[in-house]
């Protein structure tokens, strides 16, 4: 009689019986380190659309607790458009005020013209709306620090105010951010529909817990008294703006060159400042700055290298 259960027979059982369990473990294993990674990032979407809301078709129309639509609506973005949106459709509300009209503009990721996830934000001044800070420009997109990403300007106004009320510019976002960390807000134009600029010190109620740090550069216009000696000796005396009609731009750009340069930028900045300047710093290695044209009697450029000022620069 042919034997039928052979020693391979049973070899070959047990080699797929372990396969079975080697891969149940590796699968196993794989859901225990995804489910452990710590806490998972802001969900990242993509802009399409973004527009003031003047009403909801549907009075009924909200967003639950888990975050989906109850009911299909349609809002009334003007005469001739509006935006559906059907129900069970990924949202967030971050506009107490929705319902009233005209009070918020809505944030939309489309495909085609279908609404894949949208959001409620509070509509701002001059057709604007203001959102979280941005974490990085990338590819002509605002990355935004809740994973949001909009278009932006070719150039950001990047504008915030000293001690004095005067305004201090930055010369490149990376300067900005360095400086100001997650503190800001990043400023929406809905006739450019791109972002436009910048406000310092101010952050929307929905934008997450800041998680950069600033570095111990101080700001322009913070409290810090300036320098007015070093270990190396006094420190040469600032010259103020003067009178725009009398002043000699030739001296007063010497006199300014020889008070700070080679001064650290962040030091300089703020004697600058004390002295009554609106101050400009320019990051010399960095060949993607670019500055207004316009011109300012009162205003002083700081070019460096390595946090130390090498150039000087009136107007």
């Amino acid at each position: 009689m042919r034997e039928i259960f052979s020693l391979r027979f049973f070899a070959a059982v047990g080699a797929v019986v372990g396969l079975f369990f080697l891969l149940s473990t590796i699968f196993a294993a794989r859901e225990v380190i995804d489910g452990d990674g710590g806490p998972a990032g802001p969900m990242p979407h993509r802009i399409d659309f973004v527009d003031q809301v003047f009403s909801s078709r549907n009075p009924d129309f909200r967003i639950s607790d888990d975050g989906l639509t109850v009911g299909d609506t349609e809002f009334v973005i003007d005469r001739t458009r509006v935006l559906r949106v059907v129900a069970d459709t990924p949202a967030e509300n971050h506009c107490p005020a929705f319902g009233q009209l005209g009070a918020c503009a809505v944030v939309a990721d489309l495909l085609g013209d279908g609404v894949v996830w949208f959001a409620l934000v509070p509509m701002g001044e001059n057709r604007t709306v203001d959102f979280p800070a941005i974490d990085i420009l990338e590819d002509g997109y605002a990355h935004l620090v809740n994973g949001w990403q909009l278009r932006y300007a070719p150039i950001l106004d990047r504008r915030c105010q000293d001690a004095q009320g005067l305004d201090v510019e930055f010369a490149s976002y990376r300067e900005f951010r360095d400086l100001l960390g997650d503190d800001f807000t990043a400023v929406f134009s809905l006739d450019t529909q791109r972002l436009e600029a910048v406000e310092c010190r101010v952050r929307v109620p929905y934008a997450p817990p800041p998680v950069t740090v600033p570095t111990t550069v101080p700001l322009p216009g913070s409290s810090t008294v300036p320098t007015t000696s070093s270990p190396n000796g006094p420190v040469a005396t600032v010259p103020s703006p003067g009178d725009p009609a009398e002043a000699d731009d030739v001296a007063l750009a010497r006199e300014l060159s020889a008070a700070v340069i080679g001064s650290m930028v962040e030091d300089a900045g703020q004697r600058l400042q004390a002295a009554g300047w609106v101050v400009r710093i320019d990051d010399l290695d960095d060949p993607t700055e670019t500055f207004t044209a316009d011109l300012r009697t009162d205003r002083v450029t700081l070019g460096y290298r390595d946090g130390v000022v090498e150039t000087v620069t009136v107007g």
